[in-house]
């Protein structure tokens, strides 16, 4: 049985040109989508490429199409698909990042952040946005304003059968609402099955 997706990677089209304009990556398309709506009708979520269609009296649907291209299993692939249809298409896009800063693993957006508290870290800012339901821009400009923080990873954990990280055993026991003694065994034996998926400490 062939594995559904998690992720899908689609591209903004201008109808007229067929000029490719925006790519992006998602693991939800329709509330991606419907992030995108909100950011032409909120000034404070505008991301480069929704001022450009404005700027240029494009609509969304009526002159731009979304067509999604490719999908992926783990985010590991669906960010390296995202760089690879970026650098394809990075003579017309209007993305926030450009592929050379995507591919560059120290640049913000791949960062792991968190709030001020530590009661919520994010393995990336584009974690962060999906968790926070607000766009990655927003989340650079929280960032910038103190809202979170940059931190340095000191030991992480991978679950190897999604391919998602988490940058603490608090940030993981929430996730799979797991107890503190499972959390515990894992930071000892640096592996362990969870309902069935392979989580490593590495």
């Amino acid at each position: 049985m062939k594995q559904t997706p998690f992720y899908y990677i689609y591209l903004f089209r201008e109808i007229k040109t067929q000029k490719i304009i925006y790519v992006g990556s998602t693991r939800t398309i329709g509330a991606r989508i419907n992030e995108h709506r909100r950011g032409f009708r909120d000034k404070t979520r505008q991301q480069p490429i929704h001022k450009y269609m404005i700027a240029n009296n494009l609509e969304l649907f009526k002159d731009v199409e979304i067509a999604i291209v490719d999908t992926a299993s783990t985010k590991k692939d669906a960010i390296d698909k995202e760089i690879a249809y970026t650098e394809k298409h990075k003579k017309t896009i209007a993305n926030v990042w450009t592929g050379e800063q995507k591919e560059d693993l120290n640049n913000s957006i791949r960062k792991p952040v968190s709030t001020p508290d530590g009661k919520q870290c994010f393995s990336s800012m584009r974690e962060a946005a999906d968790c926070l339901g607000v766009t990655r821009h927003k989340v650079y400009k929280m960032v910038e304003s103190g809202e979170l923080i940059e931190i340095e990873l000191t030991g992480k954990y991978i679950n190897e059968t999604t391919g998602e990280v988490f940058i603490s055993g608090y940030q993981l026991q929430k996730r799979y609402n797991l107890s503190t003694k499972l959390i515990n065994k894992l930071s000892k034996s640096n592996e362990c099955i969870i309902n069935g998926m392979k989580i490593k400490k590495v």
